[in-house]
């Protein structure tokens, strides 16, 4: 984890130290200090550093405005200058660089000692990260050993979250060509988001799994959950790359830190659904979809249901034939009867919709009921097929 320069600001504004250009990069996260005197050093930068320079280096071949492009060049996060005896004041030049790439540019005084800002920062830095650390490790506890309550309740108690107090769980999962970004792709995100949680929201805990990242929001009412999430999922949609998309399920919530599981189970099983069909309730965007626990419907009810075998059961009784038949004869009765289901059971909708003739529409219907050996215009058997294909949607999970 590290933090931005946004909140490096406000660890040392007793310090003297002021923005010059390149504000719009104030959100560059920092993952340490580094101190550039001369274009050699600067290559040896990794990236996310924030740099310091007292300009020692400086003379007819390396200008303040060449070290300045070079540790840019270099993935730094911005750059603080010590004006004093080598530097006597930021050129414009350096000004103008700075803006046009929104990398972040800081003036220092002599008289302030940059090696105590560079402790403050450090420090800060070391203590996000431990209490990154700590945060995770107790909610992980939390999710998937939740009768040790030892492992997790004290901790989350120290950071001021009550045993008492509502929470609900977001998953967030990033799938690129249907496969689930982890690794450090997955915690470059989580690092991003952490930043503006951590700049914008109270109460909300975060900490990443293998193949998700898990948000804990805490004493949200409803609406402000659903605004908060909703705020959370657009800024996702921005960070993502072209081929990603973000998937969001905000699960119920729940009361006391001892049920956070129940709410995390939920969670995922919402967020594996997503992943894999359309759900009702869902808000779709190009960036990926977000779907809320009240929105789910029916799906409230089967995301409970645990008896695999009784589930096979029914779907052999309802739709699990019309899905072989399709398999083995290549056809499409499964998209008809549904497409004819979604459109209350009318033929006219149902051909408008797959751009095919009423005629077409009708034989398959026929051949669907054939196969299934049901009445298709029996209400309650509408019913059980409707109830099945979302039974299949889930038993594919």
């Amino acid at each position: 984890m590290a933090v931005t320069l946004r909140e490096i600001i406000k660890q040392v504004q007793h310090l003297e130290m002021k923005l010059v250009a390149g504000e719009t990069g104030l959100d560059h996260e920092v993952s340490w200090t580094h101190m550039v005197d001369s274009d050699t050093i600067s290559a040896f930068l990794q990236g996310q550093e924030l740099t310091f320079t007292t300009g020692l280096g400086l003379n007819e071949n390396l200008t303040l405005l060449r070290l300045v492009k070079e540790v840019w060049r270099n993935k730094a996060s911005g750059i603080v200058i010590n004006t004093g005896p080598y530097i006597s004041e930021i050129g414009q030049d350096v000004i103008d660089f700075a803006n046009e790439k929104g990398f972040p540019v800081f003036e220092v005084p002599w008289r302030v000692r940059m090696a105590e800002i560079m402790r403050i920062i450090c420090f800060a830095i070391t203590k996000e990260q431990q209490n990154a650390i700590e945060v995770a490790t107790a909610l992980n506890n939390a999710f998937l050993c939740p009768s040790q309550e030892e492992l997790y309740v004290s901790a989350l108690m120290r950071k001021g979250y009550f045993t008492d107090s509502a929470y609900t769980v977001v998953n967030v999962c990033v799938l690129e060509d249907n496969d689930r970004v982890t690794g450090t792709r997955l915690e470059q995100i989580l690092s991003k988001l952490s930043s503006h949680i951590r700049c914008n929201y109270n109460g909300i805990l975060y900490c990443a799994q293998d193949k998700q990242i898990l948000l804990v929001l805490c004493d949200y009412s409803d609406e402000a959950c659903r605004k908060t999430t909703e705020r959370i999922f657009q800024i996702l949609c921005r960070m993502v790359c072209q081929k990603e998309q973000i998937f969001v399920s905000v699960s119920k919530q729940i009361s006391g830190i001892r049920q956070i599981y129940k709410s995390y189970q939920f969670a995922e099983k919402m967020s594996d659904l997503l992943c894999v069909c359309q759900v009702p309730g869902e808000q779709s965007t190009d960036g990926g979809k977000i779907i809320f626990y009240k929105d789910l419907g029916i799906y409230r009810v089967l995301l409970t249901l645990t008896d695999k075998e009784a589930i096979k059961e029914y779907l052999a009784d309802t739709v699990a034939p019309l899905y072989e038949y399709d398999e083995m004869n290549h056809s499409d009765l499964v998209r008809v009867l549904q497409c004819y289901l979604a459109n209350d059971c009318s033929v006219k909708s149902a051909s408008q919709e797959l751009i095919v003739h009423r005629n077409t529409i009708n034989y398959k219907l026929g051949k669907a009921a054939e196969i299934l050996g049901k009445n298709l215009s029996d209400f309650d058997v509408r019913f059980q097929l409707r109830l099945g294909f979302l039974l299949y949607q889930m038993n594919e999970m």
